[in-house]
């Protein structure tokens, strides 16, 4: 069958769809590395902070001009001697001594270094050496080893500022740090402000982000190539069902001219036996013109709908028809057909009896066909309310229930064995329901695997 429109715009929507999601994941990843790119970053400023700071300090502590070197010890309280605490109380003011414990809570340092760094700071502030931010930002600018606009800014205790350096000209900082305590004492703060570029996410990410375009590109070109073979198939196909459809109307016309001489001739002849033979030609002719228009209306069920010849018309004979019909067919298959009338005398339904035909006779042969010898169909025709109700019940092989949703699906078989297999092309049950829902009505089905199916369809009345 031939793609829609409708189902060709569906395939650009879906394409769409996934050229859009592929965007949004790749920006997504590509956000991603750069948030993780940003992180890595602040994290190797603070960390060469810390040591600029070290390297100002050290130099304001040490004085180049001297030649003996001051040297730190230090001990546990717990591990000194009652001599050691009395010597250290005697030489310690109030408010010199800070625990390791207090500074951490107060943000001053972390580890004992941190500590002892903040205790020097206090030293050297003490001895009237406060720091110098440009030292700390040529150590800074030696170390990053990066061009990377930033900016020093020193704040009094009230954050208050100070002094700053700046390098950052027009960029806008995308990091600020924290206030870094100079000394233990929270007499100043130190703060950096830097403006990460992006030139250096992708000079450093080019390979990553080279490979995730071209995987985009590719996976992009992929799929507009397969949308572009979609709408070709398309178009051949529809070129294909066109011809096919317009040979298929045109075997018609030949066919019915068939019956209607097959007609005349049995209209003509007096032999009974010659009578008989001619009749089951022309059943046997109508048989294939019905096959005939069951192609034609599957062909027509993606595209319009069919026209139906509405009039009234008596189930109970054209049930009669089918049975006949179906008995010469099966005629080497021992088998029993029974209708079960339950309608008012002279009851009639608007219809068009030629598809509604069509559909009866697909469930009798299929009820017929799907069974072992002398298996038993009842057609039972009664009314329900406003509707009329058939219903065709045999005693045959029956449909388990896992295939019973895909029974109406076009050209879907159900699974057999081997010896069970039957010729068909899955397409009787389709036209079946195609009928019947055209008609206003429905069908349904009751089976079981091994006993017998109930095929259930109704169709709307005025009277």
């Amino acid at each position: 069958m031939q793609i829609s429109k409708k189902d060709m715009k569906k395939y650009y929507y879906i394409t769409i769809i996934a050229i859009l999601a592929i965007l949004s994941l790749q920006v997504v990843y590509i956000y991603n590395l750069y948030k993780d790119f940003i992180s890595t970053q602040c994290v190797q400023i603070e960390k060469t902070l810390g040591i600029a700071m070290d390297k100002e300090l050290h130099l304001r502590i040490h004085d180049p001009l001297k030649k003996d070197k001051q040297q730190v010890f230090y001990k546990r309280t717990s591990d000194m001697t009652p001599h050691e605490l009395d010597s250290l109380k005697r030489i310690t003011k109030p408010g010199d001594t800070i625990s390791i414990l207090k500074a951490r809570k107060e943000g001053i340092a972390g580890t004992l270094g941190e500590l002892y760094s903040q205790l020097e700071q206090d030293y050297v502030l003490k001895k009237g050496k406060p720091i110098n931010i440009h030292i700390v930002d040529s150590f800074f600018v030696h170390l990053i080893k990066s061009k990377l606009p930033h900016s020093f800014v020193l704040y009094d205790r009230d954050k208050n500022i100070i002094h700053f350096t700046d390098s950052l000209y027009e960029h806008h900082p995308n990091y600020i740090s924290i206030f870094h305590p100079i000394g233990t004492k929270g007499l100043q703060y130190l703060q950096i402000k830097a403006s990460i570029p992006m030139s250096d996410f992708l000079q450093k990410q080019i390979w990553t982000l080279s490979l995730t375009a071209c995987f985009m590109l590719i996976t992009l070109l992929c799929l507009l190539f397969q949308l572009v073979g979609i709408r070709r198939k398309s178009e051949l196909l529809q070129k294909r069902e066109t011809c096919v459809n317009g040979t298929i109307h045109d075997l018609k016309s030949p066919l019915n001219s068939v019956i209607t001489l097959l007609s005349w001739l049995k209209m003509s002849e007096s032999d009974t036996q010659k009578k008989r033979l001619i009749d089951l030609n022309m059943r046997n002719v109508k048989r294939t013109v019905c096959n005939i228009e069951s192609l034609l209306i599957l062909a027509r069920a993606d595209n319009k709908k069919i026209i139906l010849n509405k009039k009234d018309i008596s189930m109970p004979a054209i049930t009669l028809i089918v049975k006949e019909e179906m008995d010469i067919l099966y005629r080497n298959k021992p088998h029993t057909i029974e209708i079960i009338n339950m309608l008012p005398e002279g009851f009639v339904v608007s219809a068009d009896a030629m598809y509604i035909e069509n559909a009866l006779r697909n469930l009798v042969d299929n009820a017929l066909k799907y069974s072992n010898d002398d298996v038993k169909v009842i057609i039972t025709i009664e009314k329900k309310k406003h509707l009329l109700q058939m219903s065709v019940k045999d005693n045959g092989w029956g449909i388990a229930p896992q295939y019973q949703k895909k029974m109406f699906t076009q050209f879907y078989q159900v699974p057999r064995i081997e010896k069970q297999r039957q010729k068909g092309f899955g397409i009787g049950l389709t036209e079946t329901q195609y009928i019947i829902r055209e008609h206003g009505g429905d069908i349904k089905v009751t089976s079981a695997k091994d006993k017998g199916s109930i095929f259930t369809f109704t169709l709307p009345f005025t009277r």
